[in-house]
């Protein structure tokens, strides 16, 4: 019981920080933070359909080198970057695609024998990279962006393409709300911390698990409630600000030419 609530305690801290550390970065000077959010949004899921159409080693390669650079040069730490997103991109990915590796799946060149018929082949391993690659490359630029841009900013951009307002709305709303609610989990844990003595039994351990569960849930709807009654009261209309205003730099267009330039050459390459 000690362990769970040492280690819960601890995940919610690091979603804290973990908030709090985008918004340190998107501060810094950076390539990234450079340039006007709406100019990111559309570069980074053009680059992201683009790499989804790829599909081999050395195309992958290019632009796995160009995420690395981006997040260097956009002031993001490497070592944090390549262990959350490998996490989900190769741990995840790669285990859903252990059976696209053998020769029941995929036919192709036999590289490792297990059997006579049953071996793993060199096209189901190279499909099996690019995928990987492809999922690493796609989330880099998520997350690259995500990191470099406050997301009030985001959700200000998405109100320019014309996104439906309750969609922003949803996601302005769900923000606020997690951040609250991690900090009354947190409150709770602390306190059932605080107050132990003694080994906790298995079944008072559950029983405490249950409740807070319970409590939490309550507690969220009851803070539903309170939070858009404070809101309206305050005049909210749907419709928020940003001290931020967008503009279109020198930045905006060096990026912009640059990004084109990189295609047409990587296209030449790969013709």
């Amino acid at each position: 019981m000690d362990n769970f609530l040492e280690k819960t305690i601890l995940s919610i801290q690091n979603a804290f920080e973990d908030m709090f550390y985008s918004d340190t970065i998107s501060a810094k000077k950076g390539i990234m933070q450079s340039l006007d959010t709406r100019i990111k949004l559309v570069s980074v899921f053009i680059l992201i359909i683009i790499v989804n159409f790829g599909k081999t080693i050395p195309f992958m390669t290019i632009f796995l080198t160009y995420t690395l650079l981006l997040a260097y040069f956009s002031k993001i730490p490497l070592k944090a970057y390549v262990v959350r997103v490998s996490a989900v991109s190769i741990f995840f990915t790669g285990i859903v695609l252990i059976p696209s590796l053998f020769n029941v799946v995929k036919e192709g060149q036999p590289l490792v024998y297990f059997t006579k018929n049953f071996y793993i082949t060199k096209d189901g391993l190279e499909s099996a990279i690019v995928f990987m690659m492809r999922s690493f490359i796609s989330l880099s630029f998520v997350y690259i962006l995500a990191l470099s841009t406050k997301w009030v900013e985001i959700l200000k951009a998405l109100r320019v393409f014309k996104l439906p307002h309750i969609f922003t709305a949803t996601l302005e709303m769900a923000l606020r709300y997690i951040f609250l609610l991690l900090e009354i989990a947190t409150n709770m844990f602390l306190a059932r911390k605080s107050r132990n003595v003694g080994k906790i039994s298995s079944k008072e351990g559950r029983k405490f698990v249950a409740s807070a569960m319970a409590n939490v849930l309550i507690k969220s709807q009851q803070l539903s409630d309170d939070v858009y009654s404070a809101m309206i009261s305050r005049g909210y209309k749907g419709d928020y600000k940003t001290l931020t205003t967008f503009k279109i730099t020198f930045y905006d267009y060096v990026w912009i030419i640059f990004n084109m330039f990189f295609l047409i050459v990587l296209w030449s390459i790969h013709l």
